[in-house]
This record gives structure tokens, sequence and C-alpha cells, in this order.
């Protein structure tokens, strides 16, 4: 149901010098218009006529995704999503993406491809294992893709035009639990417009030494709309030890900043109470450990003032506090970054006998 496609909102620009030939008359060409890119092409060897298809991407969404997470019972940490398509959206959207879960969730059990004597009722047993795993909207099914380290939700077969996410409408109900602490990770989102705009050739496409092939390829593997989301990327290690979590909430944090999501400068400066915190922990000095952490929720909360609100009705999430026009000052880390660190730090107090 989802094309091959996937294509970041961004990468439209580069369209384009896909101009590169290796036959007379090839090109991909975008129509500003549209937003559509007619590809010509040379499909035989034994000719010069050309031959022309249309690539509709999946990327005339405007999507919003809300991440929520909390703790749940015995350590589980409860993650939900309500994912929404701006008003002047022209397409709905048909797939969402979570990249990056890279342990198991709650109630995941292996793949049984690989058994010697793969039966139905292996296989029915797995799918409903995996659908009490996740979390799914009415009309929608969720998959775990193990081997890719993700989760995605579609409509169910046949329910495309209805269950789709329409322009103008938000849909609540996608998640899981995990014993995993959130990180952030780049989720994906996929529209369609129709199914008469599901790519494909009249023909057998451009031959295989064509240069505009990989160009064309190069399209249609980058064809998804790209919104951070917060995932279970931060493993609390067994037995409980501060120092070696909080060793990983600091690497987990360094990779916002890559993600333009944390200001370098302000990183550079939670590093000296993380190695604080790491060394105090380390030496049974909780009370000093707890000082430190403190002192970086401060900071957070500093930057973005409701980092530790209860209720998720607020969260800008796709794109950050940052973007707040009323705002005159830029933020040094991104709102949902903030809250999913000090969601964090404040998991190592309570564990450690924190008062929050």
């Amino acid at each position: 149901m989802r094309t091959s496609s996937k294509l970041y909102a961004g990468i439209a620009v580069m369209a384009i010098s896909l101009h590169a030939q290796a036959y007379p008359g090839e090109s991909i060409v975008r129509d500003p218009a549209t937003g559509n890119y007619t590809i010509t092409y040379q499909g035989d060897s034994n000719t010069t006529e050309l031959s022309q298809t249309i690539f509709v991407p999946s990327t005339k969404i405007d999507p919003t995704i809300r991440s929520s997470f909390r703790l749940g019972e015995k350590g589980t940490i409860v993650y939900r999503y309500i994912v929404s398509n701006g008003a002047t959206a022209k397409q709905a959207i048909v797939s969402v993406v979570l990249q990056q879960i890279i342990n198991p969730i709650l109630g995941e059990t292996p793949s049984p491809a690989q058994l010697p004597n793969l039966t139905q009722a292996d296989l029915d047993a797995y799918v409903a294992a995996e659908a009490a795993a996740l979390a799914s909207p009415f009309g929608w099914d969720g998959d775990i893709t193990r081997s890719m380290s993700q989760i995605d939700w579609s409509p169910k077969t046949g329910m495309l035009d209805t269950n789709s996410i329409h322009a103008g409408h938000t849909l609540s109900g996608f998640g899981f639990n995990s014993l995993d602490l959130p990180g952030m990770a780049s989720s994906r989102i996929y529209g369609l417009f129709a199914k008469s705009e599901i790519f494909g050739f009249p023909d057998d496409g451009p031959l295989k030494d064509s240069a505009i092939l990989a160009q064309l390829n190069q399209l249609r593997d980058n064809d998804f709309i790209v919104r951070p989301a917060a995932v279970p990327m931060v493993a609390v290690p067994t037995p409980f030890d501060a120092a070696a979590l909080l060793g990983s909430i600091q690497t987990q944090m360094h990779t916002w900043i890559g993600m333009q999501l944390l200001d370098a400068t302000f990183s550079s400066q939670l590093d000296r109470y993380f190695q604080s915190a790491i060394s105090a922990y380390g030496l049974n000095q909780n009370k000093v450990g707890k000082k430190q952490i403190e002192t970086m929720r401060d900071l957070i909360k500093k930057e973005q003032p409701d980092v530790d609100r209860k209720d998720d009705n607020g969260d800008h999430g796709e794109k950050g506090d940052d973007d707040d026009k009323n705002k005159t000052k830029r933020a040094l880390i991104d709102k949902l970054a903030a809250r999913i660190l000090d969601f964090d730090l404040n998991y190592v107090t309570k564990h450690m006998g924190g008062d929050d």
C-alpha cells in the first residue's frame, strides 16, 4: 500500500540538477505548480524514441506528530502518539513510521520466519502478538520490522480512502510500551493523493545503464516527510546503575546537536554537570549526584518553562518550540528534546531516592 518511495521534504530542491544524461533527451523535471516530476527517458535500446511518466511525491502533506511518554507499572514507559495533517495539505497521510527502536518493545515476539517448519498457526500467533503489543487507531494496522528497527502504521487493507488522515484532521491511538527511556529519532510520514498516482512505467522503464535511473531511485528512496519523535532509545541497565544510565542519556543528548534540536554550547554546559553526577554516583555520593541533576533540570526549565507539565496537549513536537513566532529569543533546546531530557534525568533521581 505504501509506495517504495521516501523523500525528505527539503530534498525537493535537489531536483534539480537531475539532468545528467546518458541518452539524449532524458530528464527529470519538477513542475513548480503541482510539485510532480515528469520523467523522460529512453526505454528501448533499439530506438531513440523517448517515453514519459509522472512521479507524484508522497510529501504533499503537512504532518505534525505529538509524542507523549509516562512512567507506567513496573518500570515500563508508555509511549503514545497523535498525528495531524494540516488544513493546506494536498494529500492524506497513509503511513507513520518510527525509527531507531533498537530493543524489542513489551509484548514483541521473535519473527517466526526462520522456523524450519513454519505453519499457519505460527504466523497467526505472531500476528496476534504483534497486534497486542501495538496500540493502533481504529482502522489502522501496526507492524514491527525488527530487521530495520522500526514500527509503522498504515490503514487496513481496503480502508485507505476512508481511514487515511486527510487535510485538517487528527488521529490518536498510536503507541506501545517499552522498558527503555525516551530518546529522539526521526519519524517518516508518507502521503498519497489517489490510487491512480502510484508510480509506474508504461514500459520496462529506463535502461539499466541510464544515468537517469540512479537519479530517479534517489528521488524515490527519499520520498517522505521527517518529523522528530520520542522513541525508546536509552536502555536501563540491569541491575540499575545510575552512572552508566547517565552516560547513555548524555550520549543520546549529543545526537540532538546534529538534528539542530540542541545548541552545542548549551550541551557543553550540561556536560559539566553530567560528568559531576556520573562521578558522584560512581562513588556512591547520591546526594551530590542528585544535586547535579537538579541543576541540569533547572537549566533546562529556564529554556523551556513548561518542560515538566503533566499534559501533552501543547507539545509542538514536530517543529519544536523554537518556531513559536511569539518568541523573541531562540531557545537553546527544542521543547520535545527538553521534555525527553528532563524525564530521563528525573527517572534517575527517582530510582536513586529522588523526591519527585
